[in-house]
């Protein structure tokens, strides 16, 4: 079987995926709970891509226990729950999801209850933090300032012999397999399943994430770079903010990088720019909520 990042002429020329575990797969303790660390694994479905504008309609949230290696022991408790938006969902989110206006009728969730659940844990990971975090801080706007950590981005895929792209996608090369998608539950498993995946270095794709959200990381701003240089800053992956007053291009940097980017700010823009430290607190909130620490 192949573990699905193989390479080279000796790699196996067929590959068996098995189905990701389900909840009952991953049950634990109190007993065997003790002592390991609590993260919050989450997933939302929302009405649309645009925080300002869409709304949450599912979410999940599962605490895992993670040992001190972040090796994934089990899931102590997860629940769902459905969001009524308050109008009728495009036709579009009913064919990716499966939700209808019927399952949305009339539900919210405790919110309170799922505040005190992510605060409980000692970080959030979803495996798209750019897009999850907006949405749950619009949808828990009491919450604190938790960590978070992306799956996604802060873990070096390729580096891994992975080739990057959708959860289901890595889920599928680390030699599993979604029975279902795009609800928020079944995302989750399957998330959890990928932070559970040990890579050829013997680590898992957890302690990696976990190491990138204690890990330092950075804020590179354009502030006063000159307006000629706005292609070379969007090819370099800077983004434009230009919310709550801030009109500016930025970067996230994270450990490794420092030195490397630096040295590319310093030689194409000719200037210093401004770096702002960038705690896991921080990281990959709305723009329009974005703060310095």
């Amino acid at each position: 079987m192949s573990n699905g990042h193989e390479r080279g002429s000796d790699a196996p020329k067929t590959r068996t995926l098995y189905p990701i575990r389900s909840r009952d797969a991953w049950r634990i303790s109190e007993i065997e709970a003790e002592g390991l660390r609590r993260i919050c694994v989450l997933d939302t479905e929302t009405t649309g891509l645009d925080v300002d504008r869409h709304q949450v309609i599912e979410i999940c949230a599962a605490m895992v226990m993670v040992d001190h290696v972040g090796r994934v022991r089990g899931i102590r408790s997860i629940g769902s729950g459905y969001v009524d938006p308050g109008e009728p969902l495009d036709p579009t989110i009913t064919e990716l999801t499966g939700i209808t206006d019927a399952d949305l009728s009339s539900q919210d969730i405790d919110r309170d209850k799922l505040t005190s659940f992510l605060e409980e844990c000692e970080g959030v990971i979803s495996f798209n933090c750019a897009f999850d975090r907006p949405f749950v801080e619009k949808l828990l706007p009491n919450l604190k300032d938790v960590k978070w950590g992306c799956t996604m981005t802060d873990v070096s895929w390729r580096k891994l012999g992975f080739e990057p792209g959708p959860q289901g996608f890595l889920v599928m090369q680390a030699g599993k397999f979604m029975p279902a998608a795009h609800r928020a539950q079944d995302d989750v498993l399957a998330l959890v399943e990928l932070l559970a995946h040990q890579c050829r270095d013997g680590e898992t794709v957890m302690a990696k994430t976990l190491k990138a959200m204690d890990a330092p990381a950075w804020r590179f701003e354009a502030r006063n770079a000159p307006y000629r240089f706005k292609d070379e800053l969007r090819q370099h992956r800077y983004r434009w903010a230009a919310d709550a007053g801030r009109k500016v291009w930025h970067k996230h940097v994270r450990d490794g990088e420092y030195d490397a980017e630096l040295g590319w700010y310093r030689t194409t823009i000719g200037q210093e720019p401004a770096i702002v430290e960038l705690p896991a607190t921080q990281r990959y909130r709305a723009e329009s909520t974005w703060k310095a620490a």
